[in-house]
């Protein structure tokens, strides 16, 4: 782990965590020990410091390059593992940057809409990089949504679902079809993951709801499960106040 990371976590996690209180559903099926790729919405400021002391473990940061035009701020967010994107062309420079991280094992957190969304909670396009960040990095993709950004003082909440990888990319040509297919693939999984955390704090007060996600520890470790429990259980709510 990157000692200046660490200290770093260490000092700014107690701040971070009173200001911004935050619950993580999910969080005992965050993979650990392997290499990966988390992708996130992004609607605030506040997104990359709350992602990265809340999920366990190092992992690189990718931002935008006008970040680091203060010599300092440019100087700290290297130690850090921040690797520099310049969102107007194709960095090639990033591109394999990021791609060498993961082949060394490492991991990687990214913001595949390619700027904050601030007009609303929807997601946004996806941007290709991603896809050929996970095929040529052999890294698995980890979706971790964030609940209509962080807020001070209030309730957050991340939802971290199951990894997946875009298999059937592996071992073919990434051209511009590919490359689509496969982006195509992670826009409908961190839908779907947007989908599960809104559900989630629609009904987080429900008694029955809250009973049945303590219960049902198996649905837990699969999204697909989780929801359709979740739905049977809210549906059993509206048949018995009717």
């Amino acid at each position: 782990m990157n000692l200046f990371y660490a200290v770093i976590k260490a000092i700014v996690y107690l701040p971070f965590k009173l200001f911004f209180p935050t619950k993580i559903i999910n969080k005992k099926d965050f993979p650990r020990k392997t290499k990966l790729i988390t992708v996130s919405n992004h609607l605030s400021w506040t997104d990359i410091p709350v992602v990265a002391i809340s999920l366990p473990g190092y992992r690189h940061f990718m931002a935008k390059k006008e970040i680091g035009n203060n010599r300092l701020i440019r100087k700290l967010a290297k130690w850090l593992g921040v690797i520099f994107v310049d969102r107007g062309k194709a960095d090639m420079t990033a591109m394999r940057d990021t791609v060498n991280v993961l082949k060394k094992g490492e991991s990687v957190t990214i913001f595949p809409e390619g700027t904050r969304n601030k007009e609303d909670t929807s997601l946004h396009e996806v941007k290709s990089g991603i896809v050929m960040f996970s095929v040529k990095g052999d890294a698995p993709i980890v979706p971790v949504m964030i609940y209509s950004g962080a807020k001070v003082f209030r309730k957050n909440y991340i939802y971290v679902a199951p990894p997946f990888e875009l298999t059937e990319l592996k071992g073919q040509r990434l051209d511009s079809v590919a490359v689509a297919m496969g982006a195509e693939t992670v826009t409908e999984k961190m839908s779907a993951a947007k989908e599960m955390l809104d559900f989630y704090v629609a009904n987080r007060k429900n008694k029955e709801f809250k009973l049945m996600i303590k219960q049902n520890k198996s649905a837990r470790k699969n999204a697909v499960k989780f929801a359709a429990g979740a739905v049977k259980a809210m549906k059993k709510v509206g048949k018995r106040a009717e």
